[in-house]
């Protein structure tokens, strides 16, 4: 698919349609620009699959037009991909300094080299045909922007993810004014997070969280337990300010806790009062009032610190009656079991559980209903594009932004891998949809798992698998060796040695009944009658995986 001369076309690679994966790719005849690549963690049906990257083959066709990608803040569901994508483009890379340190220590990790080029607040960039501003922006996350962008089509912003925090803290607001001035010549397109257009009202200001924590840090008379997203600078900020004015010390748990902080403090962006870091094997000389620990685990992840914790295997602590545990994060929809297995085994070993459902220790970093509706007000575009949501979420923003003035044929729900183009008299052009399916990672493989893979391991996670060895004497076609049956997740063998050897003999049957001189065949039989065999006893339909070898 190509863009004539006098165009401008929009192509969403991910984010539209479901939460993280966000990857846009603006383009002219010319000239194309990605905005984010970021990834998506894998549903639990995903099984052995690491992460989710949107597909990059019809942008690289014309890898040779990529001129640049433009960042709009440092969270996996923005940056995540970009491991994946700058081995095969040799571009520039723009974004605050925080998110592009967090971007350098992962491609640190890959040994990818990239040019990375810091952008500050209010800067103006020009790249290829399009002039960048970039607008500062109040997230979950420090130093993230919305991107006033100036085209040969007219102005486009996109917003990134944003808030507009009515009271904010230290300085982290969304800059409204700058954004009305960029807008007052006039928008042609909005694009604009969709996360929270389900939730009326306004989102908590952070002012509101710290003091909620100082609340709980008052209350306290045990040791005080933390967990929240790693990258959640400004929160950490607000954790050390308490600990120092209750006189407690903070240690940290977690290698990506540790990292962040590191980078926040090299940047100047995250003050730790005098006296306040402890090591986390020291905290057992302090007194249970004097603790604060922030460790990593907020989502439930198995092997995270919270986690070891709860099932008593952290090297180093030990949850005990009297901790209290602040989760100072949002459940994950995808992780909600998880969590939930955690802070039950906490209560299990004495502790305390605040979470936000019962305590107000976490604001999201998403726009409510009334704060998409100011952006919306602020900008007043001619078109309007919903991003950065599932489908639902989509529909329902579009229509809030006909309640705001735009033309309801104006507002466009569009859906990952479809195009749309404005053209130079003002109008608008959906194109052909394009292939648009995600791409699974599983360690170093990268789109290997389709779904017939998927489906051999979903078989096998529900029903197990056994497997039948015999080997046969190639020249007379005796049986030399077998049948032995395993079972690998399908039965424990112990109980059901009986049932095993039975299936031996069916197995024995079928070779009596049809010989050796056809393998090929001889499995196949063998196969199916072993999973008859198995329905009928036992209703269970493993997979079979019968080898029979000739020698």
């Amino acid at each position: 698919m190509t863009t004539a001369p006098g165009e401008l076309t929009i192509h969403p690679l991910g984010g539209l349609g479901e939460i993280g994966l966000n990857c846009m790719a603006l383009r002219t005849h010319d000239a194309t620009v990605l905005i984010d690549c970021g990834l998506m963690f894998p549903e639990d049906y995903l099984f052995g699959v690491d992460v989710v990257i949107p597909r990059f083959e019809h942008i690289l066709e014309q890898r040779d037009r990529i001129k640049a990608v433009v960042l709009t803040h440092g969270h996996e569901d923005h940056i995540g991909a970009l491991p994946w994508l700058l081995p095969h483009v040799d571009v520039p890379v723009y974004g605050s300094d925080f998110t592009l340190a967090l971007v350098a220590a992962k491609l640190y990790e890959r040994g990818i080299e990239a040019d990375l080029r810091p952008v500050k607040d209010g800067d103006r960039v020009e790249i290829g045909p399009f002039t960048f501003n970039f607008f500062p922006v109040c997230h979950s996350i420090i130093k993230g922007h919305a991107l006033g962008i100036e085209t040969p089509l007219g102005r486009v912003l996109h917003t990134g993810d944003f808030k507009i925090d009515r009271n904010p803290l230290d300085g982290h607001a969304t800059d409204l004014e700058g954004i009305r001035r960029f807008s007052e010549p006039g928008v042609t397109l909005l694009m604009s997070d969709s996360t929270n257009v389900e939730r009326d009202g306004f989102a908590l200001t952070e002012r509101e969280i710290k003091a909620s924590l100082r609340e709980v840090f008052d209350r306290a008379r045990g040791r005080i337990i933390v967990t929240l997203f790693s990258s959640h600078i400004q929160r950490l900020q607000e954790i050390y300010d308490l600990a120092a004015a209750c006189g407690r010390r903070v240690a940290i748990s977690g290698r990506s806790l540790s990292r962040n902080i590191e980078l926040a403090r090299d940047l100047g962006y995250l003050r730790i009062p005098g006296g306040t870091p402890v090591e986390v094997e020291e905290i057992g000389g302090l007194k249970d009032e004097e603790v604060v620990l922030v460790v990593t685990g907020s989502q439930g992840e198995p092997l995270a610190s919270l986690s070891r914790m709860s099932l008593d295997e952290h090297r180093s602590v030990r949850i005990k009656k009297g901790d209290l545990v602040l989760l100072s994060s949002r459940f994950i929809p995808g992780n909600v079991l998880a969590i939930t297995k955690v802070i039950n085994r906490l209560y299990k070993l004495g502790a305390e559980v605040l979470y936000e459902k019962v305590q107000a220790i976490h604001a999201s970093g998403h726009a409510h209903r009334e704060e998409l509706r100011i952006m919306l007000e602020t900008v007043r575009p001619k078109f309007f594009v919903p991003v950065h949501g599932e489908y639902r979420h989509l529909v329902k923003h579009s229509r809030l932004a006909v309640e705001c003035g735009v033309a309801p044929e104006r507002a466009f729900v569009l859906e990952d891998g479809q195009p749309i183009t404005l053209l130079g008299q003002g109008g608008v052009r959906l194109e052909e949809a394009v292939p648009a399916e995600r791409i699974l990672v599983d360690g170093k493989g990268v789109g290997d798992v389709g779904q017939s893979v998927l489906k051999e391991r979903q078989l096998l996670a529900g029903e197990g698998m056994v497997v039948l060895l015999l080997v046969v004497d190639q020249d007379t076609g005796e049986i030399t060796l077998g049948p032995d049956i395993v079972s690998k997740g399908f039965i424990f063998e112990q109980q059901y040695a009986h049932l095993l050897e039975d299936a031996k003999c069916v197995v024995l049957e079928e070779v009596e009944e049809m010989g050796t001189a056809n393998l090929k065949r001889l499995k196949e039989r063998v196969r199916g009658a072993l999973r008859r065999f198995f329905r009928r006893v036992l209703e269970r339909d493993p997979v079979v995986v019968p080898l029979i070898i000739a020698l």
